[in-house]
């Protein structure tokens, strides 16, 4: 079974109470697009820390530090791989998303290829158009005690796994 393991990082600005948002865009290999937080795949020879430093400094051109990991997105493919599913998930394979949260950055900001970033509240960000299933994304950000989300990719669905 083939594993993508990818990560996203939610910064938080502690003095206005908002969060980086990304307005990602479509891409011909991945329609997959709305508000969502910067983030990426774990490129090989880099542990998924360093992924996380690096993907927001591409992203936003901020430097992230004092990352802390609050939980993971898991998505299946059991058999073909089906209509529907995200471009980067492979027939039997799983694609795993390594969740962040932090409020410790320098730099200046700056959108990229991937989107443009904003600042938003979480209440802005969940009325101005979601990428799919951000909802359970910024679960397992926020509440404690939901560590996982977990999906079969093409079912359309991704239920929180609590403790």
């Amino acid at each position: 079974m083939n594993t993508t393991l990818c990560n996203m990082c939610m910064i938080e600005d502690k003095a206005t109470g908002r969060v980086l948002v990304q307005h990602r865009l479509p891409k011909a290999t991945n329609p997959w697009c709305g508000l969502t937080f910067p983030g990426g795949h774990v490129e090989a020879g880099e542990s998924i820390t360093a992924s996380v430093v690096r993907e927001i400094r591409e992203e936003t051109g901020l430097t992230a530090s004092n990352l802390r990991m609050c939980g993971v997105v898991e998505w299946e493919t059991i058999g073909e791989r089906t209509a529907g599913s995200p471009a980067e998930v492979e027939a039997n394979s799983k694609y795993i998303v390594f969740m962040f949260r932090t409020s410790t950055y320098t730099g200046d900001l700056k959108s990229s290829t991937e989107g443009r970033m904003e600042w938003m509240t979480l209440d802005e960000m969940r009325h101005g158009g979601l990428a799919p299933h951000m909802e359970e994304y910024i679960r397992v950000m926020v509440e404690d005690n939901v560590p996982q989300a977990y999906g079969i990719s093409g079912s359309g669905v991704l239920k929180i796994v609590k403790v």
